[in-house]
């Protein structure tokens, strides 16, 4: 979505302006607190005594990105050997209680004051949903702010840090008169936000809902409530899994050195960047320094952007709301958030969808947009409208698209572990992968996922020694423990996270360990598509034209090396048993009866993880392998 902000197009109740919010980090090192400019559109009648609350949306893609910098690594490569590692817990903590010091030297001394700033150029903020005018009209004031180091702002991108959220928590502060902003970046006139209630809502999708979530862990006073959508509660999980660089399905090689680079919108201004670029270059080199893609481990850097780790400091009230099938900002980041704000007794809400990473406002009959303005009108407007009474979890059914699973909890509290039923085909006591990738369906040259993916699920065990796989029918038990009642169920729910573990002796001294949980059953599935429905502005999901054979329902990875602990490597050698599990991600999936499911057990992942040459053996007694599944 493109919002164009040009003088003669906006709408004559609506006042469009622009400030530069002076903030307390100063990243490009110029002795000054970097500014950042900030855009508003506030009703007409805000001049005339009205206050309104402000909507805020942190958006560091909004200002236009370096496309041609985007050059992802490569990630046809070896998955590096560590010798045993001694790294403690206390030496990757974090001191989130210690602010970031600058040498500033300069301090602003305002000299005058303005009432308004009104922006009178053409421009363009890239990415704005246009869900913010219609909130415009319900008497809201929009904010919104591109962050450091984008076009027209100062600082450097740091994506995630402790400097840019406290950059963006600036902007509230601004809005509630605790911090300054001008009506440029030389003038120091300064102007105040005195048109806002000094309560302020956060909101959008992606690195927008991740900012939301990060400033909200601050805890910053006149932050009311904040709705994150598909956003990043711990910035180590969307681009390491276990032990290993796992970065977003179909964004192979993509790492956060690379997302700060491509939001360095301050680049096109050459006169700007000039003065800049080596210093820069510099903070780059640093980012992809601490980021280690090498060893692939946790550490400090991740650490500061796991904002898990300040749950204790919230205080507005969350919804959160995600895709089941996206597989960009996995469900590890949504689940994790939820849980801890239970916790916490956080006013929380949950809705899980079936789309992938999309906005949903106007899903038909899901009663997104009335939900969110009850919910804003709540909390900003203290209305009271029963919105924090309402089910706290919403999940949409994927088998049909018009059922909504509603609960307080997630999963709901009527869940409980199943094992799934190992049973070998062979009845072969050892169960055999041989990781090679060469051997597979996959090319490099074409980079074929999806072949490689439908041979991964459907070969044959004869054509498939780089897998193996299991398959359970849960409606046929294999011992009369295992009847219980969910037999007799049309569906099967599975809801919660997927837990795997066995041992396994390995022939070299590091392994890439992969699992998978598959639908498997002819079905003709709802897809990702958004399809228009006719005369009403709404959209359903697709459904497939032909039957598709299987569905993935989750994943999960485990760098062999860090079997015990995230930020640690330990040795192994080679052909010792030692013993390996992990979480697969969160999922909410109905099995529909007829179907099946089936585990598969692999190593190179060739859409998730890095893909070596090295052929590696990996013998897992069958006996030691455990599944558990999460039903209702």
């Amino acid at each position: 979505m493109v919002t164009m902000m040009k003088k003669e197009s906006v709408n004559k109740e609506i006042l469009f302006e622009r400030v530069y919010v002076e903030t307390p980090v100063d990243t490009d090192g110029d002795g000054r607190y970097d500014l950042i400019a900030v855009y508003i559109r506030r009703p007409v009648s805000t001049l005339h005594g009205e206050k309104v609350p402000a909507i805020y949306v942190a958006n560091p893609y909004m200002l236009s990105c370096n496309e041609n910098w985007y050059v992802p690594h490569n990630v046809n490569q070896e998955v590096k050997v560590y010798p045993a590692q001694n790294i403690a817990e206390e030496d990757i903590r974090y001191d989130f209680s210690k602010e970031p010091t600058f040498a500033v030297t300069e301090h602003r001394k305002t000299s005058g004051y303005a009432k308004t700033s009104p922006c009178t150029e053409e421009v363009e903020l890239e990415g704005i949903n246009p869900i913010y005018d219609h909130f415009n009209a319900r008497g809201y004031g929009c904010v919104f702010c591109g962050g450091l180091g984008t076009r027209g702002s100062e600082g450097f991108t740091l994506s995630g840090s402790r400097e840019e959220i406290l950059a963006f928590r600036s902007v509230i502060d601004w809005l509630c008169g605790r911090c300054r902003a001008f009506t440029n970046k030389t003038d120091n006139i300064e102007i105040k936000a005195d048109w806002c209630t000094g309560k302020v809502a956060m909101s959008a999708k992606s690195y927008l809902g991740t900012m939301c979530i990060g400033v909200a862990a601050t805890g910053v006073e006149g932050l009311e409530t904040i709705i994150p959508e598909a956003g990043i509660c711990n910035w180590y999980d969307y681009y390491r899994y276990n032990g290993l660089t796992v970065p977003a399905l179909d964004w192979q090689g993509d790492d956060l050195d690379i997302l700060a680079k491509y939001c360095f919108s301050r680049a096109k201004d050459p006169d700007d960047y000039e003065k800049i670029k080596d210093a820069y270059a510099q903070q780059l080199e640093n980012l992809f320094i601490n980021e280690d893609r090498d060893s692939g481990n946790y550490n400090l850097f991740w650490d500061q952007r796991n904002y898990l780790r300040q749950i204790e400091n919230f205080k507005a009230s969350v919804f959160i709301i995600h895709g089941l099938n996206d597989w960009n900002v996995k469900t590890n980041q949504c689940i994790p958030l939820f849980q801890a704000l239970e916790k916490q007794g956080v006013e929380r809400k949950l809705l899980l969808h079936q789309g992938e990473h999309v906005y949903i406002y106007a899903l038909k009959d899901a009663g997104v947009l009335s939900m969110l303005e009850r919910w804003l009108d709540h909390y900003l407007k203290g209305i009271d409208n029963g919105a924090e009474k309402e089910p706290k979890v919403l999940v949409e059914s994927n088998t049909d698209q018009s059922r909504w699973f509603a609960s307080d909890t997630w999963p709901p509290a009527d869940w409980s572990y199943v094992d799934f039923s190992i049973r070998s085909a062979s009845n072969q006591k050892t169960s055999v992968i041989v990781d090679d990738l060469s051997k597979t369906a996959y090319d490099k040259a074409s980079d074929n996922q999806k072949e490689w993916l439908d041979n991964l699920v459907l070969a044959e065990e004869k054509d498939a020694p780089y897998r193996c796989r299991f398959f359970w029918n849960p409606w046929e038990a294999d011992t009369s423990a295992q009847k219980t009642a969910h037999c007799s169920a049309d569906e099967l729910r599975i809801s919660g996270t997927i837990k795997v573990s066995f041992d396994a002796a390995i022939d070299k001294k590091t392994a890439i360990l992969s699992a998978m949980l598959v639908d498997i059953g002819a079905d003709c599935r709802i897809t990702a598509e958004q399809v228009p429905v006719e005369g009403d502005n709404t959209f359903v999901f697709g459904t497939e034209a032909s039957p598709s054979a299987y569905k993935v329902i989750s994943r999960g990875w485990l760098n062999a090396q860090n079997r015990t602990c995230l930020w640690s490597k330990e040795d192994i050698i080679a052909g010792q048993i030692y013993s390996y599990d992990f979480d697969m991600v969160p999922t909410d999936h109905s099995l529909k009866k007829g179907h099946k499911l089936a585990l598969i057990l692999y190593g190179i992942d060739a859409q998730q993880t890095l893909r070596p040459d090295t052929v590696t053996r990996i013998e897992i007694p069958t006996g030691s392998i455990r599944v558990q599944i999460p039903l209702l």
